[in-house]
């Protein structure tokens, strides 16, 4: 697949990377404004540990030359990302969290607090990883892919700020984010044989893999509570106003 083919494919926006999961780009969401997203250059993804030698290439292909990975650094030393160097590509290690916070480590407590609550803790306590990512894009002259581990949750949130950034209906956001369910599924089998192996019961772990789309809704409610919008949010980052609308020009030009 190259760049040109993603820029015209904005009903689908699926990716494949093999084997890389829910990857998807930004572009083709109606704005406020009466315009669409054009982002096709800013790509939403899992991990890319597991990417194959067609995976490299297919890779390659999208012109890719920064990678933000919001990871930690457990993450990176469990499931290392392929060399890239070679390729000229630039990866940026941004973590949501370091301390074991992610949904998994969770779930092996009392209570599940769900996806919500866990986001709100993303905004409020790993800021610095979404300043990261869009200081990244303001400056990349090229496309740009963030992930996180299946890029539902810390990258979810991190496209949700793009989205609404650049002016996109609740809905779009909340049907972005929700593609996630779908996107999983193949890797569910797999990942209910590993949470049990953690202790987690099958129920917490479908709840865990999946994307309601109730979670977005709150996430978009506390933003907008808290901080007025996602540009309120990215200017209590310490963002200047210049970055921020450089990342909008980009998401909707």
């Amino acid at each position: 697949m190259t760049t040109a083919t993603i820029e015209r494919d904005t009903t689908d926006r699926k990716i494949h990377l093999d084997i890389a999961h829910n990857v998807r780009h930004l572009a083709g969401y109606p704005t406020a404004g009466g315009h669409a997203t054009t982002a096709s250059d800013l790509i939403r993804s899992g991990s890319l540990h597991e990417l194959t030698e067609a995976g490299l290439a297919a890779f390659c292909e999208l012109g890719v030359k920064v990678v933000v990975d919001f990871r930690s650094g457990m993450e990176h030393e469990m499931y290392p990302t392929p060399d890239l160097s070679a390729q000229d590509v630039t990866i940026i290690e941004a973590p949501v969290f370091e301390t074991d916070a992610s949904p998994g480590a969770l779930a092996r407590q009392d209570r599940y607090p769900g996806h919500a609550a866990i986001y709100r803790d993303f905004l409020s306590e790993g800021g610095e990883a979404y300043r990261t990512l869009f200081e990244t894009i303001a400056m990349a002259s090229g496309p740009v892919l963030f992930h996180c581990a299946v890029g539902k949750d810390r990258t979810g949130v991190a496209a949700a700020l793009l989205l609404e950034l650049a002016g996109v209906p609740d809905e779009h956001i909340i049907a972005d984010y929700a593609l996630s369910t779908a996107e999983l599924e193949p890797t569910l089998e797999e990942r209910m044989e590993r949470f049990e192996e953690y202790g987690i019961s099958i129920e917490t772990g479908r709840m865990m893999m999946a994307a309601p789309p109730r979670d977005m809704e709150l996430t978009l409610d506390f933003i907008r509570t808290r901080w007025g919008s996602a540009a309120g949010y990215l200017g209590a980052l310490g963002l200047a106003p210049a970055t921020i609308e450089a990342v909008r020009s980009r998401m909707s030009s």
